[in-house]
């Protein structure tokens, strides 16, 4: 059936089939506001509170993050809340697994490198356990260090899905959306399918460069002088970017640089905000 978001009044379409038999809750897919589906009251079967209590406790769904206190993590728990999931946060692996199992959490999203117990590990385990056959693993951060910008990350320790800490807040409510297709529904009109793998390579090879190469990040963001520090790096990243895009896609787009430069204006005013706060701390 076609809906229309009361919110922003994007039109998708959602697979529900009619009549209803018990509530279905819908999130749209371009500004996330939730809608519930109620089946039409029968008078002649009136719901107890129990049963309401029942079918609101069917209706949540939880979510883990296990990644350090971030301004990302916060990002992702935001993002999940408002698609109408119960959002749980741990710092490292350790209970982190516990709880997944306890909880059966319908969603994990991991930091490959999180302290206690791997990311890697944890998604490995789930995906081995019969009980969280249905659990989605989303894995963050970048996977390789002796094949880099060659592998995909998803094909490695069973994870449904690879993300990087620059993605925006569309591209993975649409992740979401793939993930749970009988719940979440994303928009009919998609940019095409060239331009966000294109858009999503140049953020892997961003991440790459920054993790293999974090001093010399790092003091380029301090000094000013990222693009000069990095050159190499930046021209290896280009050429293997410009192997895998089409030219009919890099000839009308600069994804590859405007990544690189979204990434250091953040870096930028994140450094810019905590001297403020220093300065500010030491009045």
């Amino acid at each position: 059936m076609e809906l229309i978001c009361k919110q922003c009044s994007a039109k998708y379409r959602a697979a529900v089939s009619l009549p209803l038999t018990q509530p279905v809750r819908l999130v749209c897919p371009s500004c996330g506001k939730q809608a519930i589906l109620k089946p039409a009251p029968d008078p002649r079967a009136p719901v107890s509170l129990e049963q309401e209590r029942t079918l609101r406790r069917a209706l949540i769904r939880r979510a883990v993050i296990a990644d350090e206190p971030r301004e990302f993590r916060s990002f992702l728990g935001s993002e999940l809340r408002q698609l109408g999931f119960e959002v749980t946060f741990f710092d490292s692996g350790e209970g982190a697994l516990e709880h997944i199992r306890e909880a059966r959490a319908e969603l994990v999203i991991v930091n490959v490198y999180l302290r206690g117990k791997l990311g890697v590990e944890i998604s490995e385990e789930i995906k081995n356990d019969p009980d969280l056959a249905k659990t989605k693993v989303v894995l963050i951060g970048a996977l390789f260090r002796a094949n880099r910008f060659r592998a995909n990350p998803t094909n490695l320790y069973g994870a449904d899905e690879y993300i990087e800490d620059q993605i925006p807040g569309r591209e993975l409510r649409e992740i979401i959306a793939r993930l749970f297709p009988a719940v979440f529904h994303p928009p009919e009109e998609h940019e095409p399918v060239e331009l966000d793998e294109a858009r999503r390579l140049a953020r892997l090879i961003l991440s790459d460069i920054v993790i293999y190469n974090s001093g010399k990040a790092e003091s380029g963001i301090r000094d000013g002088n990222f693009f000069e520090v990095l050159r190499d790096e930046i021209e290896d990243g280009r050429q293997y970017y410009e192997s895998r895009v089409p030219f009919r896609v890099r000839q009308n787009t600069e994804f590859f640089t405007e990544t690189l430069q979204q990434f250091v204006e953040m870096k930028r005013e994140e450094l810019e905000k905590s001297r403020t706060g220093t300065e500010f701390n030491e009045r």
